[in-house]
């Protein structure tokens, strides 16, 4: 609790005083009208969740791949990620709890993207399941929390964490659904989909937007989180390995 607690203060002031981390607060509104402009044309209200979600869930993963990165790339820049490594908190939970931290954060997308339906558009954003809305949502931050971990351990083992994040983000967002449903993507990329954590939470949360009722929510939620806690679990395993291994070889600073 104490080092979530620090994590929370350190995050949050890093969050306020470096505009990088602000980017995707910034970015969504923009992504959310540009949604909302491809559903109006196309006049087909049926889209208006797409329109909402996309934007949200996109802010969501690039925070926590931001933040897991930056936490491996920014200290070693600085210097200090050995310093950090050698502490006596474990490498896995300290990244874990600024993930948290930034994940939380970029809740605050869901207010950012109502406020342009809202203001921008004239759409009142009706959540006909609002307790699935909210369960969804965070049962998604939690997994991608678990997420964040394990792609850290691959940032540490390499030089940079700027190429996989670049090269990661669009490829999960597409086939956890984000953009459309998975079964309009290609046959072959569906048994891939259902490994992706958000091809479940952005169904679920579409449902929770929909008037029709929501069909097995517990287990959706329960497959959200088991993924979410399978990487997390395989990502502290597979961090304290790499951490292991880049001191015995001498490369926790190499760039």
């Amino acid at each position: 609790m104490t080092l979530l607690l620090a994590a929370w203060r350190f995050q949050g002031r890093l969050v306020l005083t470096h505009r990088d981390y602000l980017l995707d607060l910034v970015r969504t509104p923009l992504m959310a009208a540009v949604f909302l402009l491809l559903v109006r044309q196309s006049g087909q209200p049926q889209l208006v969740a797409y329109g909402l979600l996309a934007p949200v869930l996109m802010a969501v993963w690039s925070m926590a791949m931001l933040i897991s990165g930056e936490v491996v790339d920014s200290d070693r820049a600085l210097g200090t990620l050995e310093l950090v490594i050698a502490a006596p908190v474990d490498f896995a939970r300290l990244v874990l709890s600024r993930v948290w931290v930034a994940t939380a954060i970029s809740l605050l997308t869901v207010v950012e993207v109502a406020a342009v339906a809202v203001l921008g558009f004239g759409m009142v954003p009706r959540v006909y399941h609002p307790v699935v809305l909210v369960v969804g949502l965070l049962a998604t931050a939690v997994a991608t929390a678990g997420v964040a971990c394990l792609m850290a351990a691959l940032f540490v083992a390499t030089r940079t964490a700027r190429t996989f994040q670049n090269s990661l983000s669009y490829p999960i967002l597409l086939l956890g659904g984000v953009f459309v449903p998975i079964d309009r993507l290609p046959e072959w990329t569906h048994p891939i989909g259902r490994l992706v954590y958000l091809s479940w939470s952005s169904d679920l949360l579409r449902a929770a937007l929909a008037p029709a009722p929501v069909a097995g929510v517990a287990w959706r939620v329960c497959v959200v989180l088991g993924l979410g806690l399978l990487a997390g679990l395989g990502g502290r395993s597979v961090l304290a390995r790499v951490v292991r291994l880049v001191r015995e070889n001498g490369t926790v600073g190499l760039r």
